[in-house]
């Protein structure tokens, strides 16, 4: 019989400790969802509020597109006018619309020769100074553009909207 009084009283106190856990964790995943909840609500509200000033501040700057188109031209190695020294870049397109991507997708070639005449006219000193960076990037982008037809089958006249160095090493 004093087995059966300590085995009651072992089962008795282990169904008072699981109902504690069960409030304990129940308490615990009331608190998380009430404080999810409070940052959807309260904390989603602020940052909206801060987007237009955000955009007040940036007003000078071009509206960033809402979807890019990305036109990956490949990784040249071009040696510099010195004839000593090469520089190895990697070269993307961004443009305004899929058309225009299209376009030059199917001209890939004549793109490449483009910017691979252009990376052989280059000096060492014009790949150390950031204005002749972008000075280059400028003269890719309107030869490029002369492979546009006059009459355009998208919107934007000007679809090139940046040239991206992936990489820009001189050696």
């Amino acid at each position: 019989m004093a087995e059966e009084e300590g085995g009651g009283g072992g089962e008795g106190g282990g169904g008072g400790k699981g109902k504690l856990i069960i409030i304990i964790v129940a308490v615990v995943v009331l608190i998380a969802v009430g404080a999810a909840v409070f940052f959807l609500f309260f904390m989603g509200d602020d940052e909206e509020e801060e987007e237009p000033e955000e955009t007040a501040q940036v007003s000078g700057a071009a509206e960033p597109l809402a979807e890019p188109q990305f036109l990956p031209l490949g990784t040249y190695i071009a040696n510099l006018k010195d004839g000593r020294r090469y520089l190895k870049t990697s070269i993307t397109l961004m443009l305004s619309e899929p058309p225009a991507k299209d376009y030059l997708t199917l001209r890939i070639v004549q793109v490449k020769d483009i910017v691979l005449t252009e990376l052989q006219n280059l000096a060492v000193e014009d790949t150390k100074d950031t204005s002749k960076k972008e000075a280059l990037k400028q003269k890719l982008i309107s030869e490029i553009k002369k492979l546009f037809p006059r009459k355009p089958e998208w919107e934007d006249p000007e679809p090139i909207k940046q040239v991206l160095f992936e990489e820009f090493y001189v050696q």
